[in-house]
This record gives structure tokens, C-alpha cells and sequence, in this order.
């Protein structure tokens, strides 16, 4: 029996993580917990309160390391711990789940939508924030499917695969036509509807030229070697130049960390780096420049949590991951990076335990906490159009990016570096999250990678253009202007808020009532 269940528990941890490693297997997750219920029902024959927990356990940490061992190709103890505690943290909402079920004596069916959905809202809030398995991003490689993402965002996915599992549960038990009606209902309903809005066709307002460089350096032996920065900058400065004086543009992207050496936001004149990029710019008054920098602001008396010391200026101040703006006016304008990796660039919950701050690891070349302050959501131009940026890992924040999205002519940027992960199914599920979000914000999305891919991304999530993979690259084309703001980007994640609000009652009140029942 012990050899079935644990059969059964490693089965569901394979079947989850096939959309997360093979893209074109997504179709498992349509059943993948099936084998996960059949281990709940028969959890209420084992005295052991912990008997569930330990085997889903088991199915989540096979989950959680075949869909993103690449993180270990960066940082071997980042990587473990990642896995370990969002294992950990997944099974405990599992196990919750039944607890949940067996004290009220009802169908798993609404504390597993309830407590599930309200989770992975949660995990987009705090600060280790990781939802990269929400369940929703299955469909990532799939827009056709999921084209009402514009009405729900991915929370919306989680909810059609948790009712789709357990409409499959309950054909188990019982094999009979509702049942079986009920399933194929589930299945095609959406598929339908998503079909339906694919052949819709909206019309943009307007477009503007785009020129990106995809720079390809190396970030273990070439990106972040201090002593060839300055070259690194030249090279890319002169192609810009060589594209800029070929045609006249709108917009010339770079990607995440472009210019490395940090920019004083309040004097961007003191940067040796920042007064090329300047130079450049003059020469082309009517091309607004965008790319990835490092930015700092110094401080005054009040210190933040996770601020960094300059032994050299005798100073304390901010250090951000940021997008630099240069419009026709030649005046910068800095977004920070506020969705940042927990562990890597911010040590979790640093800003009550200060001193955690100096225990980050090492990525990218960068060790240390940035800071996620920040006074910018988009970037708006001289002629009304806005820019929303976006830097790596805040593309897997859909009600973050939606937030943010206004109600004029407007496009997204995104900017990654993506060569940590080498050639690995890390840096291609990441390029999809930005198919989700050109979805569900019905916006398209300049991507613009040092190595990855570089694309630009329509509001249906289709590639237009695309770089090819560990390639210096090249793109031009047309970004295409919209302004319609989707039910989504205008309300955000509220099934995900309404589902942890509640979540949040059902709990305490299960808690309450297995206080209150007298013990035998």
C-alpha cells in the first residue's frame, strides 16, 4: 500500500511539471492532481495528521526541481532553498485544504478554490514572492487557449484546471453521463470563448518605430568582467549610432544592466558612462533612448532597511535595478525595479530584520540588497504616450504589470537578461510570461534581452519578431499603439483578492471550531 501511495504522489509531481519543462505537454496539468485527491480521500483513514502532508510533500518537490533546476545554474543554494521552502509552503496549502474539508464535512471542491487561489495571490505579495508554478502559467506557450485572460488574468487559469480536476475526481467515482458532460463542459466552454476573442480584431491608434540590440555578452565571463565595461558600452553605443543615422527612429532599446556602472539619479552627470549615452542622444534629438541601467540615490538622516554603505563617500544610499528613459528632451527619467528575486537581489523581510540585508547571494555578477522603492509606473513622452517598463522578473507579476497600465496610447517594455539560465527551459518559459501579459493588458510588448530572446509580442500574444537564441541580434520594426483599457488591467487580480480574504476567514474559522470541539 505504501509502495502504491508513494507511486501515486511522485505520478502528480510528473504530471505537474511537464507544462514547466516540455511546453508542448501542457495538457497534463488538466489532470495532474487527480492523483493527489485519491491520496486526500484516503488520508481520512489514517490517524497520522501529518500522513498527507509528507506525500504531497513529495509530488511538489518533484514539481518544484524539474520546473526550475536552471535557477542552480546561477546559484546552487539559492536554487535549493527556493525549491525546498515553496514545496514546503505548497503542501502545507494542500494540507490545509483537507483539513479545512474534513472539519466542515463538505466536497474538497470549495476550500480547494478558496484556500488554493487565495495562496497564489499571496505568493505574489510578500516578500518571498515566487509564482512562477501559479497554476494559471501552464497555458504560458498556449495564448490560443487562454485569450479571456484579458477578463480574469491567469488566476482565471488556476480556477478553469482546479474545476477541471475535480469534475475528473468525480468521474472516477462515479462514471456516468453528468459527470461525464459536466467534464467535457468544463473543457470546451473556454477553449470556445478564447477561440472566439483570438478572431476578434482591434484597431491601434497609431504605431512608432523601434530599433533594439540584443548585445549577447556572457554574463558568467564577459557581462560582468569590470574591465571590459567601457568596451561593452562603445560597442553597443556604435551600433546604435550605425542604426540611428541609417533611418530615423522612435525608440532605441537596450536590455536590463546595459550600462553598468551606477548612475547618481540626482547627478547622472558624474556617471563617465551616462555622459556617452547623453552624447549620443543629442545627436539624435527626435529618438527617445530606453534601456537597462544601475542607479543609485544617496540618503540623508532617515536610513530604509537594506540600504548600502559607500565606505568611499562616507554616505549611505539606495541602490536600484533600473529603466532609464532619455526622451527628446534629453532629460532622464529612472524606473526601479520593485518585483525583485527574494534571496538574490532582496533578502526577504529585510525591512524588520535589517541585517539579513548583507546575507543576499551573489547573481549576475551583483551581490547586496537593491531597494524597491520606487515613483514611477510608466514613462510618459512629450506627445502623451506612455511606456510602461518592465524589468525581468516583475513580467511574471501579471496584477503588478496591470496596475500600471493607463488609460492613453500606450505599449510595454520589457528588459531581461536571461543568459544566467543558459540554454535551459528557464529562459523560455520566462520569454512566455510576456505572451500572458501582452493578453491580458491587450498591449503589445517590446522584449529586450542582453541574451534570451528579443521579440516584439502583439496583444494576442503572437511573436511578431524574434531574435534568435545566444545570438548578437538586431530588430527593427513597428510597435502598435492602444489604448482600451481590458477588465483585467482595470481591476487587476480581484478574483485572487476576493479568494485570499476569504481564505483568510475559512481558516480562522476552522480554527475556531476545532478549538471549541470538546476532545474525546
Amino acid at each position: 500500500m505504501k509502495y502504491k501511495t508513494s507511486l501515486l504522489a511522485i505520478l502528480s509531481g510528473l504530471l505537474l511539471s511537464m507544462p514547466w519543462s516540455y511546453s508542448l505537454l501542457f495538457f497534463t496539468i488538466f489532470f495532474a492532481y487527480l492523483p493527489l485527491l485519491i491520496l486526500e480521500e484516503e488520508s481520512h483513514k489514517h490517524d497520522n495528521p501529518y500522513w498527507l502532508f509528507n506525500y504531497t510533500f513529495l509530488a511538489f518537490l518533484i514539481w518544484n526541481s524539474l520546473s526550475y533546476w536552471w535557477v542552480a545554474e546561477a546559484q546552487l543554494l539559492g536554487s535549493i532553498l527556493i525549491i525546498l521552502i515553496n514545496s514546503a509552503l505548497q503542501a502545507t496549502v494542500f494540507w490545509l485544504i483537507s483539513i479545512t474539508r474534513k472539519q466542515l464535512k463538505i466536497s474538497i471542491l470549495f476550500p480547494f478554490l478558496i484556500i488554493s487561489l487565495g495562496f497564489e495571490y499571496f505568493h505574489t505579495q510578500w516578500d518571498l514572492a515566487w509564482p512562477w508554478l501559479n497554476l494559471g502559467n501552464a497555458f504560458a506557450a498556449q495564448p490560443k487557449l487562454v485569450q479571456w485572460y484579458e477578463y480574469t488574468g491567469v488566476r482565471g487559469g488556476s480556477l478553469w484546471l482546479i474545476l477541471f480536476n475535480i469534475a475528473l475526481f468525480s468521474l472516477y467515482k462515479k462514471r456516468n453521463i453528468k459527470n461525464l458532460l459536466g467534464s467535457l463542459l468544463l473543457i470546451g466552454l473556454p477553449i470556445g470563448l478564447s477561440l472566439y476573442l483570438y478572431n476578434q480584431d482591434e484597431k491601434p491608434i497609431s504605431s512608432k518605430s523601434f530599433s533594439l540590440i540584443q548585445p549577447n555578452l556572457d554574463p558568467y565571463t564577459e557581462k560582468f568582467n569590470p574591465e571590459n565595461e567601457e568596451k561593452h558600452l562603445d560597442v553597443f553605443l556604435e551600433q546604435a549610432d550605425y542604426l540611428l543615422n541609417k533611418t530615423e527612429t522612435d525608440f532605441l532599446f537596450g536590455p536590463e544592466t546595459m550600462i553598468l556602472q551606477a548612475i547618481n539619479e540626482d547627478e547622472p552627470l558624474e556617471s563617465d558612462s551616462y555622459k556617452k549615452l547623453l552624447k549620443l542622444k543629442q545627436k539624435y534629438k527626435q529618438t527617445d533612448f530606453f534601456l537597462g541601467v544601475h542607479s543609485y540615490q544617496k540618503l540623508g538622516d532617515k536610513i530604509p532597511a537594506g540600504s548600502r554603505f559607500s565606505s568611499e563617500g562616507n554616505y549611505y544610499y539606495e541602490a536600484f535595478n533600473s529603466a532609464l528613459l532619455l526622451d527628446r528632451n534629453n532629460k532622464p527619467d529612472f524606473y526601479h525595479k520593485t518585483k525583485l528575486v527574494p534571496l538574490f537581489e532582496r533578502m526577504p523581510f529585510v525591512q524588520y530584520l535589517s541585517f539579513l540585508g548583507k546575507y543576499s547571494l551573489e547573481l549576475g555578477g551583483y551581490n547586496g540588497t537593491y531597494s524597491n522603492r520606487n515613483s514611477t509606473n510608466n514613462f510618459i513622452l512629450s506627445d502623451s504616450i506612455s511606456i510602461v517598463p518592465i524589468v525581468c522578473f516583475e513580467s511574471i507579476f501579471g496584477d503588478y504589470c496591470a496596475q500600471r497600465i493607463p488609460e492613453t496610447a500606450s505599449f510595454m517594455c520589457m528588459i531581461t537578461n536571461d543568459g544566467w539560465w543558459k540554454n535551459s527551459m528557464g529562459y523560455k518559459f520566462h520569454f512566455d510570461f510576456s505572451r500572458l501579459r501582452a493578453i491580458e493588458n491587450r498591449r503589445q510588448i517590446v522584449r529586450v534581452a542582453n541574451n534570451g530572446i528579443s521579440a516584439l509580442i502583439n496583444t494576442k500574444g503572437e511573436i511578431e519578431q524574434e531574435s534568435a537564441w545566444w545570438e548578437k541580434a538586431i530588430l527593427t520594426g513597428e510597435v502598435k499603439l492602444y489604448f482600451r483599457k481590458t477588465f483585467f488591467s482595470e481591476h487587476g487580480d480581484y478574483m485572487g483578492r476576493i479568494a485570499a480574504f476569504f481564505s483568510v476567514l475559512l481558516l480562522i474559522f476552522v480554527k475556531i471550531r476545532r478549538i471549541s470541539q470538546p476532545k474525546d
